[in-house]
Protein backbone atom coordinates (compact mmCIF):
# COMPACT_ATOMS: atom_id res chain seq x y z
CA UNK A 1 0.00 0.00 0.00
CA UNK A 2 1.67 3.61 -0.71
CA UNK A 3 0.12 7.07 -0.02
CA UNK A 4 -1.94 6.96 -3.28
CA UNK A 5 -3.81 4.24 -1.43
CA UNK A 6 -4.07 5.89 1.61
CA UNK A 7 -7.69 7.15 2.73
CA UNK A 8 -8.28 10.80 3.29
CA UNK A 9 -10.17 12.49 5.81
CA UNK A 10 -13.77 12.92 4.00
CA UNK A 11 -13.76 16.43 4.47
CA UNK A 12 -11.05 16.18 1.79
CA UNK A 13 -12.80 13.86 -0.70
CA UNK A 14 -15.93 15.61 -0.32
CA UNK A 15 -14.04 18.72 -1.75
CA UNK A 16 -12.31 16.24 -4.47
CA UNK A 17 -8.89 17.01 -3.35
CA UNK A 18 -6.58 14.94 -5.32
CA UNK A 19 -3.04 13.75 -4.18
CA UNK A 20 -0.17 14.21 -7.31
CA UNK A 21 2.83 13.95 -5.71
CA UNK A 22 3.69 13.52 -2.27
CA UNK A 23 7.38 12.94 -0.80
CA UNK A 24 9.26 14.04 2.75
CA UNK A 25 8.70 17.85 2.83
CA UNK A 26 6.71 18.29 -0.21
CA UNK A 27 3.74 17.68 -1.79
CA UNK A 28 1.42 18.78 -4.85
CA UNK A 29 -2.60 18.27 -4.82
CA UNK A 30 -5.25 19.16 -7.32
CA UNK A 31 -8.89 19.98 -7.50
CA UNK A 32 -11.40 20.61 -9.53
CA UNK A 33 -13.13 23.65 -8.79
CA UNK A 34 -17.49 23.48 -9.04
CA UNK A 35 -20.06 25.49 -8.61
CA UNK A 36 -20.46 25.22 -4.96
CA UNK A 37 -17.01 25.99 -4.76
CA UNK A 38 -17.56 29.62 -6.09
CA UNK A 39 -17.98 33.11 -4.77
CA UNK A 40 -20.67 35.47 -5.61
CA UNK A 41 -18.04 36.98 -8.60
CA UNK A 42 -17.83 33.60 -9.89
CA UNK A 43 -14.50 32.28 -8.77
CA UNK A 44 -13.58 30.13 -6.36
CA UNK A 45 -14.27 31.48 -2.89
CA UNK A 46 -11.50 32.69 -0.50
CA UNK A 47 -12.10 29.89 2.05
CA UNK A 48 -11.84 27.33 -0.35
CA UNK A 49 -8.85 28.09 -1.46
CA UNK A 50 -7.40 29.13 2.23
CA UNK A 51 -8.29 25.28 2.48
CA UNK A 52 -6.11 24.09 -0.16
CA UNK A 53 -3.60 26.13 1.43
CA UNK A 54 -4.42 24.23 4.74
CA UNK A 55 -4.47 20.34 3.40
CA UNK A 56 -0.70 20.94 1.41
CA UNK A 57 0.70 23.02 3.98
CA UNK A 58 0.06 20.29 6.09
CA UNK A 59 0.48 17.71 4.61
CA UNK A 60 3.34 18.66 3.13
CA UNK A 61 4.99 17.76 6.63
CA UNK A 62 3.01 14.39 7.41
CA UNK A 63 4.34 12.21 4.51
CA UNK A 64 5.05 8.74 6.17
CA UNK A 65 6.24 6.32 3.22
CA UNK A 66 5.15 3.35 5.72
CA UNK A 67 1.60 1.07 4.29
CA UNK A 68 -1.21 1.26 7.16
CA UNK A 69 0.39 3.99 9.12
CA UNK A 70 0.01 7.84 8.98
CA UNK A 71 0.98 11.03 10.68
CA UNK A 72 -1.41 13.69 11.73
CA UNK A 73 -1.31 17.48 12.83
CA UNK A 74 -3.01 20.66 13.97
CA UNK A 75 -2.68 23.81 12.57
CA UNK A 76 -1.53 26.47 14.88
CA UNK A 77 -0.92 29.23 12.52
CA UNK A 78 -2.50 30.24 8.76
CA UNK A 79 -1.89 32.88 6.77
CA UNK A 80 -3.13 33.43 3.30
CA UNK A 81 -2.21 36.41 0.68
CA UNK A 82 -4.31 36.72 -2.06
CA UNK A 83 -2.97 37.12 -5.36
CA UNK A 84 -5.14 36.50 -8.53
CA UNK A 85 -7.96 34.96 -10.18
CA UNK A 86 -8.60 31.78 -11.28
CA UNK A 87 -8.92 31.32 -15.41
CA UNK A 88 -9.29 27.83 -15.30
CA UNK A 89 -11.66 25.67 -13.14
CA UNK A 90 -8.08 23.26 -12.42
CA UNK A 91 -6.41 24.74 -9.41
CA UNK A 92 -3.08 22.91 -7.66
CA UNK A 93 -1.55 23.51 -4.42
CA UNK A 94 2.30 22.87 -3.55
CA UNK A 95 3.15 22.72 -0.26
CA UNK A 96 6.92 22.79 0.91
CA UNK A 97 7.58 22.05 4.28
CA UNK A 98 9.96 24.92 5.53
CA UNK A 99 11.33 23.82 8.72
CA UNK A 100 10.62 21.41 11.86
CA UNK A 101 11.29 20.35 15.10
CA UNK A 102 10.16 17.43 17.35
CA UNK A 103 6.97 19.10 17.69
CA UNK A 104 6.05 21.94 15.48
CA UNK A 105 6.70 22.22 11.87
CA UNK A 106 6.41 25.31 9.31
CA UNK A 107 5.67 24.96 5.50
CA UNK A 108 4.72 27.80 2.56
CA UNK A 109 2.28 26.80 -0.11
CA UNK A 110 1.19 28.79 -3.18
CA UNK A 111 -1.94 27.64 -5.56
CA UNK A 112 -2.12 28.28 -8.82
CA UNK A 113 -4.52 27.99 -11.98
CA UNK A 114 -4.10 25.50 -14.78
CA UNK A 115 -2.31 28.15 -16.95
CA UNK A 116 0.08 29.39 -13.81
CA UNK A 117 -1.81 32.11 -12.42
CA UNK A 118 -0.46 32.46 -8.79
CA UNK A 119 -3.97 33.06 -7.06
CA UNK A 120 -2.66 32.32 -3.50
CA UNK A 121 0.41 31.69 -0.88
CA UNK A 122 -0.22 30.99 2.68
CA UNK A 123 2.45 30.57 5.28
CA UNK A 124 1.45 28.39 8.38
CA UNK A 125 2.65 26.73 11.50
CA UNK A 126 1.67 22.97 12.44
CA UNK A 127 1.84 21.15 15.95
CA UNK A 128 2.25 17.30 15.17
CA UNK A 129 0.04 15.39 17.05
CA UNK A 130 1.47 12.81 19.50
CA UNK A 131 2.76 9.65 17.67
CA UNK A 132 3.43 11.97 14.21
CA UNK A 133 6.39 13.02 15.18
CA UNK A 134 8.44 10.47 13.54
CA UNK A 135 8.23 9.13 9.64
CA UNK A 136 6.90 5.87 11.10
CA UNK A 137 3.78 8.07 12.53
CA UNK A 138 0.84 5.40 14.19
CA UNK A 139 -1.73 3.50 12.84
CA UNK A 140 -4.49 4.57 10.68
CA UNK A 141 -7.48 4.48 12.21
CA UNK A 142 -10.53 4.62 10.43
CA UNK A 143 -12.73 7.63 9.93
CA UNK A 144 -15.56 7.19 11.42
CA UNK A 145 -18.95 6.55 9.59
CA UNK A 146 -21.12 9.29 8.22
CA UNK A 147 -23.84 9.02 10.51
CA UNK A 148 -21.62 9.53 13.45
CA UNK A 149 -20.16 12.63 14.61
CA UNK A 150 -17.38 13.54 17.05
CA UNK A 151 -19.01 16.88 17.68
CA UNK A 152 -22.66 17.59 18.18
CA UNK A 153 -24.44 19.14 15.07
Amino acid sequence: MSWQNKKQPPFNDHLGVKIDEWQEGRVVISVTVLPEHLNSHGVPHGGFITTLIDIAGSYCGLYCPHPNRQRKSLTLSLTTNFTGRAKTNQLTAIGKLTSSGHKIFYSYTEVYDSVGTLLATGQMTMRYQTGSEILEGEAIEEYPAKTHHRIKV
